[in-house]
């Protein structure tokens, strides 16, 4: 004969942020969800606790690592490669993320990631030349090579090169929504993922 466990509502039980069972759509806040001052998209499931999305590992969150809201662009990113079922204004339905128990260990091509930055300025690809015209008209076409992506106008460091680090590509994101912020005030930082 085996002791019953206590029926413990789930609204009351330690560890009732975190599902138990991640096999279906999560449905979170949105204020929950932020990019990282490195890069990473995660959810801030309560204290020091945050989960990235992209590989769902676990780790502390520390006060140097604020970052910023997701806007609804990088939420439809997100959308498109899956780590988001849907949102609106409040809410956001996570597609099923590990659960704590399977987050050991990197895997081989997780720890070959390499990511490329450059930013995104939300502009319709239609306005490149447009772009490319305010760039010189601020006296910074020498630093950015403007170009389309996916039809919107995306800035490249100077010769096409990519930023190496998010800082930098922050940095550079803020020097242009400081110069025209009218023009560039949608402006994100974004990446591209290959392996080494």
């Amino acid at each position: 004969m085996t002791a019953e466990e206590p029926n413990v509502p789930a609204e009351m039980s330690e560890n009732s942020i975190i599902s138990n069972d991640m096999t279906e759509n999560t449905q979170i806040s949105r204020n929950r969800l932020m990019v990282l001052v490195d890069g990473a998209f995660v959810v801030h499931w309560g204290d020091n606790d945050i989960q990235e999305l992209e590989t769902g590992h676990y780790r502390v969150f520390k006060e140097t690592e604020v970052g910023s809201p997701l806007n609804d662009y990088e939420l439809n990113q997100l959308k498109k490669v899956g780590l988001v079922a849907d949102f609106d204004t409040e809410t956001v339905w996570l597609c099923a993320l590990p659960e704590r128990t399977e987050l050991t260990k990197l895997a081989t091509w997780e720890m070959s990631r390499v990511r490329s930055y450059y930013l995104n300025t939300t502009l319709p690809g239609n306005m490149l030349d447009e772009v490319a015209a305010l760039l010189a008209d601020l006296g910074i076409e020498d630093m950015f090579l403007p170009r389309v992506r996916d039809d919107f106008v995306v800035l490249w460091r100077s010769q096409g090169r990519s930023f190496q680090k998010v800082d930098d590509a922050e940095k550079a994101r803020y020097l242009l929504t400081s110069k025209a912020p009218e023009a560039f005030i949608n402006t994100v930082v974004a990446f591209i993922e290959t392996t080494r």
